[in-house]
């Protein structure tokens, strides 16, 4: 009667040879076109994502070095009211927002027209205000609307007050939102990928004590002992695990980048937006997730051609949900759903470039590491 060891010496052989009869013969190198170009210089095509994220960090960075916020906030982010005003006839926006925004120079003020099939129904007035007294709002409410009614005729309005402390704690809270995503997605990405054990139970440790302490975080030093372990984690998932850093690498990219864009749109966010970039997350990791699984998981036919069947599946999926997206947004009449399809649509063509030449390129350059060509 076999031992156990024999039992499972002979499952061994047997599953060697399952997958050696699966297996798909190395692929020949591309002859000509853009795979070919692709194939060859894919360490330079390298540069490009990494100069975009560099040119997208320091618009970020000039962005708060003049405003004093690396983003555009909205009413709903900073404080202010906001007034919807329904209209019978067209109206000429940019000259009725330059003429209060001559009345009102403290206030951050941004008028939009809402169209249905080509025929302006409404105005959205939003001023910001830095005044929690509900004088001063109530003030700034009634001066607005009696301007306003010096160049439009309406009879009726509806207006939305959010206090600067209550925008600043959505703020807050929404920025929360946004790292705790990426401590729990860059951790599952490392216990997929990962391969040491030690490495895994101590960033899941890290992972759970940062969660659980940025709800506490207020001080300056509690904020810079969350950046440590940031910095603890990112170099965990570096050492241990490159692809997994790559992936990560490459979501947060998009996130970057698409920030920049939007700022230099000049598109204020709002708390709609900043649920934008959350779902951006998820988006942006599904294709880092389906190549590096195709290139790492999977044998046969070489790295390049397994990189290259994945393209064809991710590019698919990025196609399709840009599709929607920029239905959604050509289609919908609400501000809101404009404001979150743009933002999505903006960050998958942005995530084209950081998967497929950024992402692509690490994982080749640590497969040539690690002989797996």
């Amino acid at each position: 009667m076999a031992t156990r060891r024999e039992r499972r010496s002979k499952l061994k052989r047997k599953r060697k040879l399952y997958l050696k009869e699966k297996e798909v013969p190395i692929a020949p190198e591309p002859r000509k076109g853009f795979l070919k170009f692709y194939h060859d210089r894919y360490r330079l095509l390298l540069f490009i994502p990494f100069l975009i994220l560099l040119l997208a960090l320091a618009q970020i960075g000039v962005q708060y070095a003049t405003t004093g916020d690396f983003l555009n906030k909205g009413v709903s982010l900073k404080g202010g009211l906001t007034l919807t005003v329904p209209i019978d006839a067209p109206v000429d926006v940019h000259a009725t927002e330059r003429f209060l925004q001559n009345r009102f120079p403290s206030n951050d003020l941004r008028l939009r027209a809402i169209s249905e099939f080509g025929r302006q129904v409404a105005l959205i007035i939003e001023a910001s205000s830095d005044v929690e007294s509900d004088d001063a709002i109530r003030a700034l409410e009634q001066g607005v609307i009696a301007a306003l009614r010096e160049r439009v005729a309406f009879d009726d309005y509806s207006v939305e007050v959010i206090g600067p402390s209550l925008g600043a704690s959505f703020f807050s809270q929404t920025l929360k939102a946004v790292f705790i995503a990426f401590l729990l997605m860059g951790l599952v990405v490392f216990l997929y990928f990962g391969e040491n054990f030690k490495a895994k139970m101590a960033a899941t440790v890290l992972t759970l004590i940062a969660s659980f302490s940025i709800f506490g975080a207020h001080t300056f030093a509690a904020f810079l002992a969350l950046g440590v372990l940031a910095v603890i984690l990112a170099l965990l998932y570096v050492f241990f695990s490159p692809p997994s850093a790559a992936v990560i690498l490459a979501a947060m990219s998009d996130i970057i980048v698409t920030l920049a864009i939007v700022n230099l749109l000049g598109i204020r966010i709002g708390t709609a937006g900043i649920a934008a970039f959350l779902m951006l997350i998820g988006y942006s990791v599904d294709t880092d997730i389906l190549l590096s699984v195709r290139v790492l998981k999977r044998t046969g036919g070489g790295v390049f051609s397994r990189i290259v069947s994945a393209m064809k599946t991710g590019v698919t999926m990025s196609v399709t949900s840009i599709s929607a997206a920029l239905v959604g947004f050509l289609v919908s009449q609400s501000e809101t759903i404009r404001q979150i399809m743009l933002i999505v649509l903006i960050g998958l063509i942005v995530d084209l470039i950081f998967t497929w030449l950024q992402n692509a390129g690490i994982i080749r350059l640590w497969a040539e590491r690690r002989h797996l060509e």
